[in-house]
């Protein structure tokens, strides 16, 4: 419970972060504009599920690192190889959430954008904070101390 907590607080003391989120939001509808344009182009052009879903959301998640380091977040206190391996540990857990979701919509029936759509509905809250805590902001690693060190005192 001192962890939620801790986690509440922080956004209470930060003002900063309703803003972030709107930028967030605001980069995310572009990129989705690209992923979902690139995922139905591919299915039009009958590629493999497997290859349309990975390849439209490495496009997404390339232009996404991009615009949330240098438009959103403006996070320049990190070495860019140390943001990026944070950014891909939260990529590949969204990536891994998407292809799941999307699959299971499928195999109930419905169609390939209704799961995309469901698995971006899902995973806009794990990115925002996975990427505004770990990705641009003191990292896994301090992040987890932080929460720890925080709970016993």
């Amino acid at each position: 419970m001192n962890a939620l907590h801790s986690i509440a607080q922080r956004f209470y003391d930060d003002k900063s972060w309703p803003f972030q989120l709107a930028r967030y939001l605001s980069i995310g509808g572009f990129v989705t504009c690209v992923d979902v344009g690139t995922f139905a182009l591919l299915l039009r052009a009958r590629w493999p599920l497997l290859a349309v879903i990975t390849v439209s959301y490495a496009l997404g998640v390339v232009t996404h690192f991009a615009l949330n380091k240098y438009v959103n977040f403006r996070a320049h206190d990190r070495p860019v190889q140390r943001q990026a391996l944070n950014y891909a540990a939260v990529a590949v857990t969204c990536w891994l959430t998407t292809t799941v979701i999307v699959k299971a919509a499928v195999a109930l029936g419905a169609a390939p954008l209704l799961g995309k759509a469901l698995a971006i509905a899902f995973n806009v809250p794990v990115g925002f904070l996975g990427h505004r805590h770990l990705t641009f902001g003191r990292g896994i690693g301090a992040t987890l101390r932080g929460l720890f060190s925080r709970r016993t005192t």
